[in-house]
C-alpha cells in the first residue's frame, strides 16, 4: 500500500487514521462562532464535541499528532486606528462573535511534514472551492526558505481567503511541524506586519 501524509499524519497499516475524510466546508473565516462551532461538531475530520469548542486535537500515537483552532482574533490582536504600526495594540473596535482565522497544525515524528501534506490537507477540510482558491493564491510574503534549519513560512492571497503556511524542522533539518492558516484577506497587512516584527527579532 503507498504511504501518504493525507493530513500530514503517516497512514497506518490496516488504513488511513479515522479522522481523514473529505466534506465540504461552510465553517470558514468569516461565519459566526456557533456556525463554525456547528461544522466542526458536524465535520467527519474534526468531530469536535460540545466541550472542545474551537479547539480539537486528534493523534493516532504521540508521534503523529493534528490541532485545528478557530480564533476571532486576527494574529498579531486587534490595532487602534491611531496605533496602526503598533501590531500589539488591543484596544479598538472588536468583533468576537465572528472567526477570523482558523489554524491546523500537523506534527509527524516519524516522517517528515511537506507542503503537499498541509496541501492535501486544505483540500481534505475545506473541499475543493478553498482548494482551488488557495491554488490560484498569489505569494505575497516569504522568509526562512534561504536556510535549512530555519522556519520556512508563506503568505499567499486569493480570491476568497488568505493562507499562512509555515514549516518547523528540527535541529537536524528535518521538517516535523507544518501548520497553516486561512484567514479573512483584510487581515493580510496585520499579518505581514506581525511577521516582519518577528523578523526583526531573531
Amino acid at each position: 500500500m503507498k504511504k501518504h501524509l493525507g493530513l500530514g499524519l503517516l497512514a497506518l497499516g490496516v488504513g488511513l487514521p479515522y479522522w481523514l475524510s473529505a466534506h465540504p466546508s461552510y465553517g470558514l473565516p468569516g461565519h459566526s462562532v456557533n456556525e463554525v462551532k456547528t461544522w466542526m461538531q458536524g465535520h467527519p475530520t474534526l468531530r469536535a464535541d460540545s466541550r472542545e469548542g474551537l479547539r480539537v486535537h486528534r493523534a493516532d500515537i504521540p508521534s503523529r499528532r493534528f490541532t485545528f483552532h478557530a480564533s476571532v482574533f486576527p494574529v498579531g490582536g486587534f490595532q487602534t486606528a491611531q496605533a496602526d504600526d503598533d501590531i500589539w495594540a488591543s484596544q479598538g473596535q472588536r468583533d468576537f462573535s465572528t472567526v477570523r482565522r482558523e489554524e491546523f497544525t500537523l506534527v509527524n515524528y516519524d516522517q517528515p511534514v511537506t507542503l503537499a501534506g498541509l496541501e492535501e490537507s486544505l483540500r481534505t477540510l475545506y473541499g475543493p472551492d478553498t482548494y482551488a482558491d488557495y491554488r490560484r493564491a498569489q505569494p505575497i510574503y516569504g522568509y526562512g526558505a534561504d536556510a535549512s534549519t530555519a522556519i520556512q513560512g508563506e503568505v499567499r492571497l486569493g480570491g476568497l481567503y488568505a493562507y499562512w503556511l509555515e514549516l518547523t524542522p528540527d535541529a537536524n533539518g528535518v521538517v516535523t511541524i507544518g501548520k497553516l492558516n486561512v484567514l479573512l484577506p483584510e487581515d493580510v497587512d496585520r499579518l505581514q506586519s506581525y511577521l516582519q516584527q518577528q523578523e526583526a527579532f531573531r
